[in-house]
């Protein structure tokens, strides 16, 4: 698949959320690593607990490429913006002193499960590369 800016995306949504959509606002490149895909999603559920309909923007969340590609299913749109508030919280990640923090997870639709998987992965991670005791 091959991601541009601007592109709106189906993904692995939660039940009766199916319209949420995510946006990619930027890619970055690097020659010596996989890129990040940084994106917005749109309509996604509040929480858990929400009904139908009972959405927020998330303005930004920061993937890697294989991440992303894990994540969406389908193009949706050629072109669609991304909330005004991606740009400033672009900004903010591109200067944290952490360095590019990214997710190495797919999104399914819930940010809280995202983290969680996350640090899953980096404990999993880390088990596979201590010494052998």
């Amino acid at each position: 698949m091959s991601f541009i800016a601007g592109q709106s995306w189906a993904y692995r949504a939660p039940e009766g959320f199916h319209a949420s959509r995510v946006v990619i606002g930027a890619i970055v490149r690097f020659e010596d690593r996989e890129s990040i895909v940084c994106i917005s999603v749109l309509d996604a559920p509040r929480n858990r607990h929400a009904a139908p309909g009972d959405t927020v923007t998330i303005p930004f969340v920061p993937l890697s490429e294989s991440a992303f590609a894990a994540t969406v299913t389908a193009l949706a749109a050629d072109e669609e913006q991304v909330p005004d508030a991606f740009a400033t919280q672009l900004q903010a990640w591109s200067v944290d002193e952490r360095g590019l923090a990214v997710f190495t997870v797919p999104f399914l639709g819930f940010l809280d499960q995202m983290m969680s998987m996350q640090v899953a992965a980096i404990a999993d991670q880390q088990r596979q590369t201590a010494p052998a005791a």
